[in-house]
C-alpha cells in the first residue's frame, strides 16, 4: 500500500495545475495572469476588469491553487512576518494582554494577505536563544514588550530585517506603538483620590518593562498635584502576574488596620485579580473595605469579583497598529508615525466603589478628555 502510494506521486505532481494551464483556458498570457492572482496589476502591467474576471473563473474552475514558495523564489518575497512574544508560554497561556494583542495583529495580518510565524520570547534566559531563531523566512517582526538590551535588535539589524515593537521605551531609531502609560498613572490615582482615599498603595509593574515607570510616575504626580502623601511603604514593586499580586497585597495587608491602604492601584489586570483575592482571603470586602483599580481593561475585567474598573488600553488597536506599520515600512511607506502614542482612558466598575451616577457609559466624565 505505502509503495503504491509512493509510486503516485509523481503522477499528482503532473496533475498540479499551474499558471500556464489558468492562462490557455482564459486565452491570456501567463504575464497577465501572475499579475492578476498575484495582485500586482500596476506600474506597467495592464489587465482589464473583463480580462480579470476570465483569468479568476478560469482559476476556480481549474481548482489553481497558488504555490507560496514559488512566489517567494520569483518575487524574492515571502509575505511571513514574525511575531515574538515576552516569555515561552505566552501563546498558550490565556494571559488576556497577549490574547488581544494577538487578535489585532492576526486581524492586520490576514487583511494585508501576509502570513505570520510565531517565536517563542525575548526576556529573560530566552534571549539569546530566540534571537538566534530568527531567520530570513521572514520579511520582518513584531516584537511584544521587548527589554531594551534584548540581543533580537541586533539579530535584525545585521540581518536587515525591519521591526516594530508593541511597548518599548522610545529610542531615536526605533519604530514601536506606546499607549500613555503617564496619564494612565495619572487617571488612576486621581480618580480614587477624588473618591476619598489617602492611604493609597500601587502595585507596580516590573522594572524590565517599558510601562512601569510612566505609570508610576503619573501615579506620583497626581498625588503630589493633590496634596496627598505618598506613602513609599505602600509603592511595592509587583508584577502582572495575579499571584504575585496576591503576595504583594498580602504584604500590605500584615501592617495592621491602620497602616492598610484603603485602596490599590494595581500593575493589570491580573495583578489586581491578585490583590482581590488576598483582601477577600481576610474577611474584607472590595470596594468597601478596600477599593480596588487594575490597569488594560482587558476582557479578564469583567470576570472578577466585583468586576473591576481598570485603565483602558486600546491592546486590539495597538497590535493591528504596529503590523500596519510593518508592513507599511516593507513595501516603501515610510511616511507613516514611527513612534505613536496611543490615548487611555478610564473604565469604571463595581471594584473601587464609585457612584455610578458619576460616570458615563461607564467612564468618569473627568477623565476621558484628560490631556
Amino acid at each position: 500500500m505505502l509503495q503504491r502510494f509512493i509510486l503516485s506521486l509523481p503522477v499528482l505532481s503532473q496533475m498540479a495545475v499551474t499558471i500556464r494551464d489558468v492562462a490557455k483556458l482564459a486565452g491570456t498570457s501567463v504575464t497577465a495572469v501572475s499579475a492578476t492572482l498575484n495582485g500586482s496589476t500596476g506600474g506597467t502591467i495592464r489587465v482589464s476588469q473583463a480580462t480579470k474576471e476570465r483569468i479568476y473563473a478560469s482559476a476556480a474552475q481549474l481548482g489553481y491553487v497558488s504555490n507560496p514558495i514559488a512566489k517567494s523564489l520569483a518575487t524574492g518575497k515571502t509575505k511571513v512576518l514574525g511575531l515574538m512574544l515576552p516569555y515561552a508560554d505566552a501563546f498558550v497561556d490565556q494571559n488576556p494582554f497577549c490574547n488581544q494583542v494577538m487578535s489585532g495583529i492576526m486581524r492586520e495580518v490576514v487583511h494585508q494577505h501576509y502570513n505570520l510565524m510565531l517565536y517563542t520570547a525575548t526576556s529573560g534566559a530566552y534571549q539569546d536563544r530566540a534571537a538566534m531563531l530568527v531567520d530570513s523566512r521572514i520579511e520582518g517582526l513584531l516584537l511584544v514588550m521587548p527589554p531594551d538590551d534584548s540581543p533580537v535588535f541586533a539579530k535584525c539589524k545585521k540581518r536587515g530585517i525591519p521591526y516594530v515593537s508593541i511597548l518599548q521605551s522610545p529610542r531615536t531609531d526605533a519604530w514601536t506603538v506606546n499607549s500613555d502609560d503617564y496619564t494612565g498613572g495619572r487617571i488612576a490615582a486621581q480618580h480614587l483620590i477624588g473618591l476619598g482615599h489617602k492611604r493609597i498603595a500601587h502595585l507596580a509593574g516590573s522594572p524590565d518593562v517599558s510601562t512601569t515607570e510612566p505609570r508610576c510616575r503619573g501615579f506620583r504626580d497626581a498625588m503630589d498635584e493633590a496634596g496627598v502623601e505618598v506613602l513609599e511603604e505602600l509603592i511595592v514593586q509587583s508584577g502582572f502576574d495575579w499571584r504575585i499580586g496576591l503576595a504583594s497585597t498580602e504584604a500590605l495587608l500584615q501592617r495592621g488596620t491602620r497602616q492598610m491602604p484603603t485602596a490599590i492601584f494595581a500593575a493589570n489586570d491580573l495583578c489586581a485579580e491578585g490583590a482581590i483575592r488576598a483582601i477577600r482571603a481576610i474577611g474584607l470586602s472590595v470596594p468597601d473595605d478596600i477599593a480596588v483599580v487594575g490597569y488594560d481593561d482587558t476582557w479578564f475585567a469583567t470576570l472578577t469579583q466585583p468586576p473591576l474598573t481598570t485603565v483602558h488600553m486600546p491592546i486590539d488597536e495597538m497590535g493591528e497598529l504596529a503590523a500596519r506599520m510593518l508592513i507599511a515600512r516593507l513595501e516603501g511607506d515610510l511616511s507613516v508615525d514611527p513612534q505613536p502614542t496611543l490615548p487611555v482612558s478610564l473604565t469604571v466598575r463595581q471594584s473601587c466603589g464609585a457612584d455610578s451616577a458619576q460616570f458615563v457609559n461607564g467612564t468618569e466624565r473627568s477623565h476621558t478628555a484628560h490631556p
